[in-house]
């Protein structure tokens, strides 16, 4: 077997493996239904439609991602070393480097669905917010209950789907309803393109904010980072220390301009520090979308560089760990 399609195995089973698990599964429902809920359960515009629905969203995708991140990083590494797989995986003609990579692009797969997930249902969300309408016959603050009430359908049918599923063929509950789950927000986004705020059928109108898209790649591109970093800690740690770790990087990163960035042409550690840590700022842009404003795509380009190279470090400092272990 070539080493390309040993890659695409290994990357795949350990995809499908995470995301058969009871707390990825849950991980992605918690996330995506308070997500669901944000528009029903936010009174206050702050001065603009669907601002602080969609700045909750999004700090739920970051949030929830972190954590599916890490659990998904360790169960792909440190819980297969503890309990032998990794080592009949390499009694076999497969190289460390090869395993880790591998390990490391199937971690990557479930932070995509889930920001797949995460991503859809913060365009829905957005698109359900209460606004001030003044036409259609219409005057007065309207939420657009249709779509809201499609989208909690479909997060409920995707659980009836999984356990049926389940029951009749034995497939593993947790994969099947994130897949149904997908595959319903899709249907959701096409449907609710196909009607006006207030239920009126406008086929090809649609009524989505597409800004949201590069930030929502913005804070996928930082869950990547994250769990290049969870892939590195998870060759020497737990599950535990790793998800602790990884949430204290992330608070520092965020507060890195004013704990160190201030500091640093007076101190060399803070210069040092400004310098090692991930600075989580540059993918968190919501408030460049306040007022009309727009995210660029020059930025986002500039800023997923920055996250493929930090994660390219990371890997290769968790490659020279990794080849040291004991298996």
């Amino acid at each position: 077997m070539s080493r390309f399609r040993q890659t695409v195995a290994l990357a795949g089973l350990t995809a499908l493996e995470v995301l058969r698990q009871p707390v990825c599964l849950l991980l992605v429902l918690v996330s995506v239904t308070l997500t669901a809920l944000l528009p029903f359960l936010i009174l206050h515009r702050f001065g603009e439609d669907g601002k602080l629905v969609r700045d909750s969203a999004f700090a739920l995708h970051a949030v929830f991602g972190i954590f599916v991140a890490g659990y998904a990083a360790t169960t792909a590494l440190s819980r297969e070393i503890r309990r032998g797989t990794a080592a009949a995986v390499l009694s076999k003609p497969v190289s460390r480097d090869l395993l880790f990579l591998a390990k490391f692009i199937g971690v990557v797969g479930v932070v995509a669905v889930f920001s797949l997930c995460a991503g859809l249902t913060t365009l829905l969300a957005e698109r359900i917010a209460e606004r001030f309408v003044t036409r259609d016959g219409m005057v007065g603050y309207v939420t657009d209950a249709q779509t809201g009430t499609l989208l909690l359908l479909t997060i409920l049918l995707a659980c009836i789907a999984g356990a049926i599923v389940n029951y009749r063929r034995r497939r593993p509950f947790g994969s099947i309803t994130i897949t149904a789950l997908l595959a319903g927000l899709i249907t959701c986004i096409l449907v609710a393109a196909c009607f006006e705020r207030s239920g009126t059928w406008a086929p090809f109108a649609s009524r989505l904010d597409w800004r949201l898209v590069p930030v929502s790649l913005l804070v996928t591109m930082a869950l990547v980072l994250m769990s290049a970093l969870a892939m590195a800690l998870s060759t020497v740690l737990g599950t535990v220390p790793t998800l602790a770790t990884c949430s204290a990087v992330f608070t520092l990163g965020m507060m890195s301009d004013y704990l160190f960035g201030r500091h640093a042409a007076a101190s060399l550690w803070a210069r040092l520090l400004y310098s090692v840590l991930p600075n989580w700022q540059h993918f968190w842009v919501c408030d460049q979308l306040n007022a009309g404003g727009r995210v660029s795509g020059g930025y986002v380009g500039l800023a997923t560089l920055y996250a493929l190279v930090y994660a390219a470090a990371l890997l290769c400092l968790g490659l020279v760990v990794f080849r040291q272990k004991d298996v």
